[in-house]
């Protein structure tokens, strides 16, 4: 009876051994999920700050250089050659920053072109869309289209509008190709104000000038905005290549000034031995609101 009573006491602790061995096993496999999970989205934390941080550097470091490549102060011209140089410096030395911290990084900058009158600049970019809103007024707006030839046609005709904030359209100037010169067709709220064309591309809306010469009657920019809060927009931006510059006052009494000469499209790539994250990232130059 002793004998019995010895083996089963023996499968009791063997029981409790095995169950407190299971508890501890479970516990540990569980830590070592968690720190796995905790490390992989850090991981991934750091790495999108990362990206998100060299976007930033990036996108100021473009605008630096094409500062640096303007030859004669003349935004129309600009040195490709300055340009890329600028880049190319900016570009070892983040290099050199990052890899301090166990990070390949690469910029590949590709060179100025001409925007389209699109969101992003580019040409597969959100044909309409706000260009400035919570206007006040606007001192000083101007299009040029250098080259005609890329304008779209009757059927594609690119407009440029101003919407107060419940969305009711205030003045707009729709303008298109027409046998190599530009239509122009300029409304308010009621009515068509005047039809023009311009052979040269150079179009001053709030100086009420076509190529740099005086035209009447008046665009009456100014007047069919005034008093209001509104937004430009441009619609079927895809259709025109081109600059524009527009400043004035927003409705917080905030100055600003917006142009758009030039777009590039740099590809920039950071990586480590766990992953590697690249982004394309269009920028308009000179910049944004300021």
């Amino acid at each position: 009876m002793k004998k019995f009573d010895d083996s089963a006491q023996l499968l009791l602790i063997a029981g409790f051994a095995v169950g407190v061995g299971i508890v501890v096993i479970t516990i540990m496999l569980n830590n070592v999920i968690y720190a796995s999970n905790i490390a992989s989205e850090s991981s991934i934390d750091t790495s999108r700050y990362d990206m998100a941080n060299i976007i930033q550097i990036t996108t100021e470091a473009c605008e630096d250089a094409y500062q640096y490549g303007i030859a004669n102060g003349s935004h129309n011209s600009v040195d490709n050659d300055n340009f890329n140089q600028y880049m190319k410096n900016y570009s070892r030395k983040v290099s050199q920053s990052y890899g301090i911290a166990g990070l390949a990084f690469t910029c590949h900058p590709g060179n100025l072109s001409k925007a389209y009158f699109t969101h992003s600049g580019l040409a597969d970019g959100d044909d309409d869309w706000t260009v400035v809103e919570n206007i006040n007024i606007t001192n000083s707006f101007a299009l040029s289209i250098p080259d005609i030839s890329l304008l779209g046609n009757r059927s594609n005709a690119v407009m440029v509008k101003a919407t107060n904030i419940s969305g009711t359209l205030l003045w707009s100037m729709e303008f298109y190709n027409s046998s190599g010169k530009i239509n122009i067709t300029v409304s308010d709220q009621s009515s068509t104000i005047g039809n023009y064309q311009s052979n040269a591309g150079e179009i001053n809306i709030t100086s009420d000038r076509i190529d740099g010469s005086g035209i009447a009657p008046a665009f009456l920019f100014s007047g069919s905005t005034a008093g209001q809060d509104y937004s430009i927009n441009i619609i079927n931006g895809s259709h025109v290549v081109g600059t524009y510059s527009i400043s004035g006052n927003l409705s917080t009494g905030q100055q600003f000034t917006q142009a758009r000469y030039w777009v590039v499209n740099p590809t920039i790539s950071i990586s480590s031995r766990e992953m590697t994250i690249n982004r394309t990232i269009p920028i308009s130059l000179p910049g944004g609101v300021q």
